[in-house]
């Protein structure tokens, strides 16, 4: 998908440097079709990125889901294992202890993994923030230089219709 954008203004600049340059001007002109279509197409591969932001949104999720059932899970074999050994003082004591235990390491654990998962996303986020940044930016880059040469065109044409 990255690759895609990135291949698309490869092709936009191969369109460029095979343009017909306009002597002493350093301008080129090129086949506005060729130019639309590999917008159009830069525009199909965008979305792309943006569906992967929302599979690592969603992933995220999973991961948080997970770590949560994973510590009910280790919480419910904390009170299994106090009720069985609730029967005897020093030992429901010892268990209580083990359940208190368990209870911040799973505790503990969710926060490690929510936390872990929440910089991660961000990471991924910002990578594809990126990517779309600079992708905006080129576009808009060249549609300025696309505008640029319309109307040097336009000029020319009045002055050659003047003549």
């Amino acid at each position: 998908m990255e690759n895609d954008v990135f291949e698309i203004l490869e092709e936009l600049e191969e369109i460029v440097d095979r343009g017909t340059k306009i002597p002493m001007t350093g301008k080129v002109l090129v086949d506005d079709t060729q130019i639309f279509e590999l917008i159009d197409r830069m525009r199909s591969a965008l979305p792309e990125e943006i569906r992967s932001a929302q599979r690592v949104l969603y992933e995220r999720q999973k991961i948080l889901d997970e770590a949560k059932a994973e510590a009910d899970h280790i919480l419910e074999r904390g009170k299994s294992y106090i009720e069985k050994l609730a029967g005897e003082n020093e030992v429901a004591k010892q268990a209580q202890s083990y359940a208190e235990d368990l209870a911040r390491q799973a505790q503990n654990y969710a926060k490690e993994v929510k936390l872990g998962a929440v910089q991660y996303s961000d990471e991924l986020l910002q990578q594809v923030e990126q990517n779309v940044a600079e992708t905006l930016q080129a576009l808009r880059h060249n549609r300025e230089e696309l505008r640029a040469m319309a109307k040097r065109d336009q000029r020319e044409k009045k002055t050659e219709a003047t003549e």
